[in-house]
């Protein structure tokens, strides 16, 4: 009886249980915690800094003030921002302290062999593990001695007649003179010790093998008739070389170093008074292809940029300025010669081509630009001036610049020059329409200008009139040489070469050399070093005892002395 009114009591407990959790209300749902959106951790910075020393002595001797200088680059950090640390090996105890200075100046040095070592750290600490280096050697001298005697050499002069145009000099001599020899243009190999001459009104290339000590024509294979007006080298290989000939009619291509070439042919695309003024050649690009580019003029504004692709021998030539997209000026009533053209560094990148060009036909209605042309490589096309502001007029605020013909114009790019980057759109340009030994005549406004992406500044290089530009280094970190066609302030038959270690100022400080270069019209250029400059130079209408020579300076610019192909 118990157990059967125990189990009636559970069954009414369960039951009342059951109804009094049904009468309470059901609790409200929780709204879980966002979580926040992961964010990526922004990428650690191990990219050590490059560094790189841009102007060292050369044939130093002891107690003399010497001066070193570099400059760096990162991925991440501002060229301004990296620190440097240097190491005078035989001299300093240790490295110096990481600090902003690009230079350095020793005094009293003895004499001995020395090797100063640079190191670069970037803004996150990161410090490069291979220092830039560079051994000098400080030459004793006596209380009567004041400088280098350089070793006896043996001079050889090779009488050259109207018959007999090609020079056949020993290759082991050291200092070559060559009667009527002019020097037109020069090109200096990016690496090694390999220099070029143009003597262009007696159709001659010469090769130098040892930095301009010792030369050997290297032009007898080429068939093309005097005046040989415009030369170049590849900026990456200095085998590639390239020459007009024949007037500017024809070019002529070697990929050997000039032991065989080619002719391309350019004559056959030519119009009717269409001559070549200028040339480039591109670094490689795709399947070690490289680009060889000229500007023509016909004094009228007819003018035309042409390529030839090339790898081996050359290609076809193709047109890429008539019709193409944005080669016109909006002023131009006809059209443009072009008289300087150049790649930039970063071709295989930005795709750029820069040009100076003058319109015509009217010398006072016409006007002088910086073209930039961006290539297509895929289709072999080109846009011109799509960058605003672009063409961009090279002269003063207010004042007009000539039409064409202009006599000289030139180019010079710093290494870290960038089409395709407006801060890295830095350019140097000069032109000029005085013809050489003429009293100036033309318009004054022709100067040394920097072009920064679209906004022009004169540089003030006169009184002299510059023909040629060379530039070493990078924007912030460079040096700027002018050649000038005759020096006003120097009463010999000499050039004159100006110097500034500050070209991206907006008033740079300029030196005009001591001992200038004899012979005229300067033609300029750095080792890849930056430690010397060459200058070749040649005679103005065939003016007497103009003393034309290939010469160096060691000093930045301010004292030249011939080494080869001097005329006697």
């Amino acid at each position: 009886m118990i157990n059967k009114y125990f189990i009636i009591l559970l069954l009414i407990l369960s039951l009342f249980l059951c109804c009094k959790q049904s009468a309470e209300p059901a609790p409200s749902p929780v709204t879980p915690t966002p979580t926040p959106p992961t964010q990526e951790p922004e990428p650690v910075d191990t990219t050590e800094p490059t560094v790189e020393i841009i102007t060292a002595p050369v044939d130093a001797v002891e107690g003399q003030e010497i001066t070193f200088q570099w400059t760096g680059s990162d991925d991440r950090t501002l060229t301004s921002d990296i620190t440097y640390s240097y190491f005078l090996e035989n001299h300093d105890d240790d490295y110096s302290p990481f600090t902003s200075a690009t230079a350095i100046t020793y005094s009293d040095l003895p004499a001995g062999t020395y090797i100063l070592y640079v190191k670069s750290r970037d803004g996150a600490v990161n410090i490069s593990s291979h220092p830039a280096e560079i051994e000098i050697v400080i030459a004793e001298i006596d209380g009567e001695e004041q400088e280098v005697q350089p070793p006896e050499i043996e001079l050889i002069i090779i009488e050259v007649d109207e018959e007999e145009q090609q020079v056949q000099p020993p290759v082991s001599s050291q200092l070559l003179m060559v009667t009527n020899s002019e020097v037109s243009r020069i090109a200096v190999a990016s690496y090694g010790k390999i220099i070029y001459a143009l003597d262009s009104p007696n159709g001659r290339i010469y090769k130098s093998d040892h930095e301009g000590f010792g030369w050997r024509v290297i032009s007898t294979r080429i068939t093309g008739t005097p005046t040989w007006d415009a030369f170049a080298i590849a900026q990456d290989n200095p085998d590639i070389i390239a020459v007009a000939t024949d007037a500017g009619t024809e070019v002529w291509l070697s990929v050997d170093g000039g032991d065989n070439f080619s002719r391309t042919n350019l004559s056959a695309n030519l119009g009717g008074g269409e001559r070549v003024k200028c040339i480039a050649i591109s670094p490689a690009y795709g399947n070690n292809s490289h680009e060889l580019a000229v500007g023509t003029s016909t004094g009228n504004g007819n003018g035309k940029v042409w390529i030839n692709i090339f790898n081996m021998f050359p290609g076809s030539w193709s047109d890429i300025s008539t019709g193409a997209n944005g080669w016109q000026p909006p002023s131009s009533t006809s059209g443009v010669d072009i008289f300087a053209i150049e790649y930039s560094p970063a071709f295989t990148g930005d795709g750029t081509l820069l040009a100076v060009v003058a319109s015509g036909p009217n010398a006072n209605t016409g006007d002088t630009f910086l073209y930039t042309g961006r290539r297509d490589l895929s289709v072999n096309t080109c846009t011109w001036n799509q960058f605003p502001g672009y063409p961009v007029e090279i002269c003063q605020a207010g004042m007009d610049t000539p039409g064409t013909p202009l006599t000289f114009a030139d180019l010079a790019l710093p290494g870290d020059y960038q089409g395709s980057t407006v801060s890295q759109r830095h350019v140097y340009a000069c032109w000029t329409d005085d013809l050489p030994g003429s009293t100036p005549a033309g318009n004054n406004n022709d100067d040394v200008y920097r072009i920064d992406d679209s906004i022009c500044y004169p540089l003030q290089a006169k009184p002299d009139i510059i023909c040629s530009l060379a530039h070493y280094g990078f924007y912030r970190q460079g040096k700027l040489l002018a050649g000038a066609i005759t020096s006003k302030a120097i009463k010999c038959p000499c050039s004159q070469v100006y110097l500034t270690l500050n070209p991206q100022s907006t008033c740079p400080d300029w030196q005009h050399s001591l001992k200038p270069p004899t012979g005229y019209n300067s033609q300029v250029a750095w080792s890849p070093d930056g430690g010397i400059a060459y200058s070749g130079t040649s005679s103005i209408g065939g003016a007497a005892y103009d003393q034309s020579a290939f010469s160096r300076s060691t000093d930045n610019g301010l004292t030249w002395n011939q080494i080869g192909l001097i005329d006697t």
